[in-house]
């Protein structure tokens, strides 16, 4: 009975609840969905479609506006009563000004393109985190499989003077790794649900999990083989996003400081239209057309500080592009550094892991045939455990040092297949 109840917790537990339908899906596809479906993208892409009307608004002509004077009385002897139309019109400044908005589209799209690629290593990291969870669990739920054993072997075996320490010492680690196996489950359901949050589908009726069951066999993401240091340095000089954003940054400012200086052309005004006497004692016929031109002169004003501010600004995009080329050079070393080592690690890890496993393997024939005791046997185990936790701990700095890597190039070029 006092082993009974501690598996029945642990099978209510572990019973899923009836909620939403889980659906398994690969890497690949968990990125396809999230790109398709998440609401922040959503919103990202409707502004990239107001920037768009920017462009119609920026490209837009002023609208004419109807003048009439009107002479009533006296006065209308010597004087014309008049109405027309008068146009606004722009010298020089309407086409700098769509350009403008052209370019803050272009910014608006590239950025659109970052948040993408990093929204793609969010869900890589999510699923590995799931995967990284999934595996904890799974050593967890061995490990509480070696001690149900390990119950049933101290009960079977034929009794020796320690028997029933061994045995109680059994149910005790048993009951306790009972506890571990809740709280790696409770992580692993965090974690998917974290995966979820991320997607942010708006569909609660699915849960999309990974694929595979956990990291311990082969993922072939891991697998990943990176060009040299030179040609990701040469990448991510040429199609890093921010990059990008940068020269886009210098353009707008180089037409936003055309534009203040064209500020200074004056702006015109045509008018047209009829003029007439409105008095009894002028001629039925003593009217005609007129025309008339405006001027704005920047005599008061001459546009000098908006000028002087657009130049300010230019100089800081160029600056400010120079010095994230600088750092971005020394960052994807240390990070490259940090991912050729940790590649190393990884092969070392595993072979640890394959001795490890020998070693418990052996240790439990030993205890059954009554070559070695218990606690060899447990210690053993311990230490095992020690060399998963760091087996998994060099596959999770391996992997999330290629995502900086990634986030470092600051462009998707390399997570292709071809590249992995």
């Amino acid at each position: 009975m006092k082993r009974f109840l501690p598996a029945l917790a642990l099978f209510i537990f572990l019973t899923p609840g009836v909620q939403a339908g889980v659906l398994n899906v690969n890497l690949d596809k968990m990125i396809e969905i999230g790109l398709s479906q998440n609401y922040d993208l959503k919103m990202k892409r409707m502004e990239l479609k107001a920037a768009e009307k920017d462009i119609k608004i920026a490209d837009r002509l002023k609208n004419p506006s109807i003048q009439s004077n009107v002479m009533l009385g006296n006065v209308a002897l010597g004087n014309s009563s008049q109405a027309g139309v008068s146009l606004p019109v722009e010298i020089l400044k309407r086409g700098v000004r769509k350009k403008i908005a052209q370019e803050d589209y272009s910014i608006k799209e590239t950025e659109l393109k970052q948040m993408e690629h990093n929204y793609k290593l969010q869900i890589m990291q999510a699923y590995f985190d799931v995967l990284y969870a999934k595996s904890v669990y799974k050593i967890q739920k061995d490990r509480l499989k070696l001690f149900e054993d390990l119950i049933e072997i101290t009960t079977k075996k034929a009794k020796y003077p320690s028997y029933e320490i061994d045995n109680l010492k059994a149910d005790i680690q048993y009951g306790q790794q009972l506890i571990e196996v809740n709280r790696a489950k409770a992580n692993m359901l965090a974690k998917q649900f974290e995966l979820n949050k991320i997607l942010n589908t708006g569909n609660d009726e699915i849960m999309y999990d990974t694929e595979e069951d956990s990291l311990l066999a082969h993922w072939a993401f891991l697998d990943i083989r990176l060009p040299d240091y030179k040609f990701l340095e040469k990448t991510a000089l040429e199609y890093s996003y921010v990059v990008k954003i940068s020269d886009q940054n210098i353009k707008k400012s180089e037409q936003e400081l055309l534009m203040s200086k064209r500020n200074r052309i004056p702006d015109i005004s045509i008018a047209g239209g009829y003029a007439w006497q409105a008095h009894p004692s002028a001629a039925n016929n003593y009217g005609g057309a007129y025309a008339g031109l405006g001027l704005d002169l920047p005599v008061l004003y001459s546009f000098t500080p908006e000028i002087q501010k657009a130049e300010i600004f230019l100089e800081r995009s160029k600056v400010n592009k120079k010095a994230y080329e600088y750092q971005l050079k020394y960052e994807l070393k240390k990070d490259y550094n940090i991912f050729k080592y940790s590649a190393e690690n990884m092969t070392y890890s595993q072979r640890i892991l394959e001795d490890s496993e020998k070693i418990v393997k052996l240790t439990t024939e030993g205890y059954i045939k009554g070559k070695n005791s218990y606690t060899d046997l447990v210690i053993n185990e311990n230490g095992h455990q020690e060399v998963l936790s760091q087996y998994l701990t060099s596959m999770s700095k391996h992997f999330y040092s290629y995502l900086e890597l990634m986030q470092d190039i600051g462009h998707d070029i390399l997570i292709e297949e071809d590249l992995l």
